[in-house]
């Protein structure tokens, strides 16, 4: 009887676990950015999720469709009619020049998308069954009115070090970060990441891409 209820307990359980579980939607693989900061986004796992991913090698995906930066703006903005506050989430290969990124943020935005999050893995990640998509919030700029008295900051070339990045962020101020075009996207997401560590609001410009 002991073994039968032990045998019960454990299915109980594992069926908990499994329920509590979502499918994994199929998805195109890329080595995402390593970020400190990021925060649980498990709605990019849902079924109807809008994933938008870019390669290595520059290819841009709308799920796993490879689509040019036209063909993404119009099909994003076909997705999105009538999902107000429906987000769009954005998974870069780290070592992609930002140019490439930034002509799919330039997409995005045609489409009516002014913060995509852009997703990364975590630094300490466990290796617990289930793990949700982490990600960062990245408005575009220009930013909002109440953004007006910004500080600009360069990411890639000639780019800020953390410890400049954290004393600007911790001022209070939001931050735009301007990032070089031949910068690998890993680098900008990471000024991102400092910066948003420090509490700041960061918009990326697209000047200068």
């Amino acid at each position: 009887m002991s073994r039968m209820v032990r045998f019960s307990v454990g299915a109980l359980l594992a069926a908990a676990i499994a329920a509590q579980t979502p499918a994994l939607r199929k998805g195109v693989s890329v080595q995402m950015p390593v970020t400190t900061s990021a925060v649980a986004m498990p709605d990019a796992d849902l079924a109807d999720s809008v994933v938008v991913a870019v390669t290595l090698r520059g290819t841009v995906y709308l799920e796993v469709t490879a689509v040019t930066p036209a063909q993404l703006s119009g099909q994003v903005k076909a997705q999105l009619t009538g999902r107000t506050g429906k987000r769009v989430y954005l998974k870069g290969d780290a070592r992609t020049p930002y140019s490439v990124v930034a002509e799919v943020l330039d997409a995005l935005r045609a489409a009516g998308v002014t913060a995509p999050i852009l997703l990364t893995s975590q630094r300490g990640a466990t290796n617990a069954p289930y793990m949700p998509p982490m990600g960062l919030e990245a408005p575009l700029a220009p930013p909002a009115p109440d953004a007006a008295q910004a500080v600009t900051l360069k990411a890639g070339s000639g780019q800020a070090s953390d410890a400049e990045l954290k004393q600007h962020a911790r001022r209070g101020r939001p931050v735009v970060l301007q990032a070089d075009g031949t910068a690998p996207f890993g680098d900008v997401v990471h000024a991102v990441d400092v910066c948003r560590a420090e509490g700041a609001k960061v918009f990326l410009s697209m000047q200068g891409k």
